[in-house]
This record gives structure tokens, sequence and C-alpha cells, in this order.
């Protein structure tokens, strides 16, 4: 066991926990006393920061912290460190604490409130609104440090030595296999000790009473809990989404390398797409083929690894004459990919399709309907929102992928994300940043297109019943 090693995992893991949690649960008490509007659309921001590149986060904050960085002269912090590793790991992973207090607040009743109204600000956390969200803030909190551990692509850019970073150094540069995975057990151990706290389900506490008004928690809070939550969940929003996305925009030579980029690599951008996609597409389609089998559990251990394990677990499957054709060729990929984001679209899937109302499923039943019928008339009308969803977040994870396929990428199959990674080694920032652009653009294509083929699906509604009158 080397144990430097460990005391620096821990360390960046500890850290980056403590961050968050404490970043999620303060915009947790502003987001709960705010209007449902306004809420609505700060969570979908808080979402937006969970779904950034982490190359393109780590890339805006080496161009402001780096060596030469731009706010090096007035904040000497050391981004090339465990607290700069930690530091970038928070601003990726707070919404999680935070969407899980908002969920276990769900059930807080009116009564809760109106049956004590002096219970304000300090003592309401304390033994009422703390209490409630123990349990979850607990989980999200051993989910962020154990995706915080297996992290792979800020340590290894900020050159902090880590578990991941030093297995995927440890077999690249002496292709021991061996010596990796025993350096690696942690890395496993730790998800498995996850899944075992999953296991626990949380007992929901009746809803009889509607949900208290925002007004009401807000009094109740004061203004100073209000105030300080409101600026902690402005200033991580701003860290973490705003100003990234700024310095993109805002450096000249961005949009003048991205025309060349463009010319030099459309191969790279068709393989982003691509693989993304394909992979997005089997995990829904394995999804709905089997969403009635209970393994939705085991499935979560392969996305909870680092991937550079899963790359090495292909290699010493995939390296051998007779499974050559696969081997060498873009369906390492997509099996790569496949095996480790199945779990991700699968629950969503079946949670999606497990949702839908018995009613309506014994009623179709009653009438004669096959099993594919059913699902085909009842369930995916039902659930093709939410099974849409779990595709766009798949494609999305398979577009930032770096770690698991470093090590598998095959000839002619560099993707952006993997294209970035090697960049920023280098510091060819601008170059970075156009290929930050065009995945951003491939990002936001499926919602191009679907908002495309809603319009058009609206226009020919309006446009029948005008037919039919005339």
């Amino acid at each position: 066991m080397n144990w430097t090693l460990l005391q620096h995992s821990l360390l960046v893991s500890g850290l980056a926990v403590a961050g968050s949690v404490a970043v999620g649960f303060a915009g947790a008490l502003w987001l709960a006393g705010i209007h449902a509007a306004w809420r609505r659309r700060l969570v979908l921001l808080a979402v937006l920061a969970l779904a950034m590149p982490p190359f393109l986060v780590t890339n805006c904050w080496l161009d402001l912290l780096g060596l030469n960085g731009r706010w090096r002269g007035w904040w000497p912090f050391d981004i090339y460190s465990p607290w700069g590793a930690a530091w970038i790991l928070t601003l990726l992973t707070w919404p999680i604490p935070l969407l899980a207090t908002l969920g276990a607040w769900r059930r807080l009743q009116a009564s809760q409130l109106e049956s004590d109204p002096a219970l304000c600000g300090w003592p309401l956390i304390r033994w009422l609104l703390w209490p409630m969200a123990r349990l979850a803030v607990g989980q999200a909190a051993v989910l962020t440090f154990v995706l915080a551990l297996n992290h792979f692509t800020v340590p290894a850019l900020l050159q902090v030595k880590v578990f991941p970073a030093e297995v995927w150094l440890r077999f690249s540069t002496h292709f021991d296999a061996a010596g990796a995975l025993m350096l690696s057990w942690p890395l496993i151990a730790a998800p498995l000790c996850l899944l075992l706290v999953l296991r626990r389900t949380e007992i929901d506490w009746p809803r009889i009473e509607g949900e208290p008004t925002a007004r009401a928690l807000r009094r109740q809070l004061g203004p100073g809990w209000q105030t300080g939550g409101g600026a902690v969940t402005g200033l991580a929003i701003l860290l973490s989404v705003a100003l990234p996305l700024a310095q993109l925009a805002a450096t000249p030579r961005t949009w003048m390398e991205l025309p060349r980029l463009l010319q030099a690599a459309p191969g790279v951008v068709w393989n982003s797409f691509g693989f993304a996609a394909v992979t997005a597409t089997l995990c829904v389609v394995l999804g709905l083929l089997t969403w009635r089998l209970r393994i939705g559990l085991i499935l979560w251990l392969p996305f909870l690894v680092p991937g550079v394990l899963l790359g090495i677990a292909l290699i010493l499957l995939f390296n051998r004459p007779v499974l050559d054709v696969v081997y060498r060729s873009a369906a390492v990929v997509v099996v790569g990919f496949t095996a480790r984001y199945l779990g991700f679209a699968w629950n969503g899937v079946a949670h999606a399709l497990r949702r839908v109302d018995r009613d309506l499923v014994d009623a179709a039943r009653l009438e004669g309907a096959s099993a594919w019928q059913v699902l085909r008339s009842v369930r995916w009308p039902l659930a093709a929102p939410q099974v849409a969803a779990a595709w766009y977040v798949t494609y999305l994870l398979c577009l930032w992928d770096v770690e698991t396929l470093v090590l598998i990428v095959p000839p002619g199959g560099e993707t952006l994300a993997l294209r970035v990674f090697n960049l920023l080694h280098y510091g060819h920032n601008a170059q970075v940043n156009a290929l930050c652009v065009v995945l951003l653009g491939l990002a936001l294509a499926p919602l191009g297109v679907a908002g495309i083929a809603r319009s058009v699906a609206r226009d020919r509604n309006s446009q029948e019943p005008m037919a039919k009158s005339q």
C-alpha cells in the first residue's frame, strides 16, 4: 500500500466532499425559500454545473491561476496541488448535495412550521431541517466522496498524485496490469461500500397536508440565512458555470482557431458524436428490453469505479487473437462506454417504466394486449420524456469521457474530449477552447433536433383541422 498516495487521495476527496456539502446545503436553504418558478430555473443551472465538462472547468482555472494565470498576481493560490484539485472537484459536484437536500425537504409539511412560529433561524435548521435531510445529505456525501476518489481527469491535468492518475501512469508506462489492479483496490472497495449504503431505503414521512409555502419557510429562516445561502449559491453558479463559459466565449483566439480545427479534424468530431449517440441508444434499448430484471444496483458498479480500471479490464479481455477484430475497431469503445454508463441509463429507463399507472397497464392486459403492445401503446407514451432524458444524459457522459477511452482508443478513434485532454498537457489553451466550443455544440445538437421535431409536429397538428374543414 502506497500510504502517501492514499493520503493524497483521501485529502482531495475529503476536501471536495466538505466543500460540496457546505455549498449544496447552503444553496438548498435559499432555494427552498424562493418562488417555485425561480427555483426550477436555478436548479437547472445547478444541473448544468454538474454536467459541465471537467476539462473545460479545469482549463478555465488553469488560465486564471496557472503559472502565468491572470489572477495569480493577487491570488497566489497553487492550483497544481491537492487543494486545487479539491477546489475544481467541489465546483463540479456541489449540485449533488443540493439536489439531495431539496429532495428530502419535499416531505416538509405546513404544520411543522406553523406549530411553532418561534422556531426560527439556526434552531429551525438544527431541530427540523437538518434531521429531515441528514440521511439524504449523508448519502450524497458518500456518493460525492466515491466520485471524487475515482475522478481521473482533474487530478491528471493538475499533476496531483491520486490513485486513478497513478494507475493510468503505471499501466501506460510499464504495462503492468497486475500491479495497477493491486494498487487500485481502494477504488473498487469504495464503490462496493457505497452500494451497501444505498441499499438502505429512507422512510418517507406521510404527506397528508400540502407543502409549506416558500414564504413561510423564508420568514422563519430569517433574512440572514436567506441572504447567506443566496450569496453562496450565486457565487457557486458564477464560478462553476458562468466563468468557464464566459472565459471560453471572450477569448478571441478561440474563434480564430475554430475554423482551422473543424477543417483539420472532421473525423474526430464524428467519432465523438458517433460513439456517444450509439452508446446512449444501445443503453436505452437494453434498458427497454430488460427493465423488469432486478439488476439496477449491480449495474452502478462500473460507473462508480474509475474508467481507467475499466479500460485495463477491457484490454485484458479483448487483447487476444480471437477478439482482435473488436479490440482494434470502434466496437471496443462502444463496449467500454456501454459497460460504464449502462447503469445510469438502465436505472433511468426502468424507473420511468415502473412509474406508469398500474390501472392503465391492467386495463390494456384485460383487453388482450401482449407485452409488446403494452410497452408500445401504454408504457412508452407516458415514459418517453424520462427515457429521452436518460438517453441525453448518457450521451453527454460519453461525450465528455476521457478516462475510459484513454487506454483503449483504437487507431483513428480519437475523440474531441481525448484530444482536449492531450492538448491541455502541453498548454495549447486556444486550441482547447475551440475544441470545447465544438463539444458544447455537439452537446446542444440533440436538443436542437428535438426542438425542430416538436415544431414540425406542432405545425402539422395545427394544419390537420384546417385541411379537414376545407
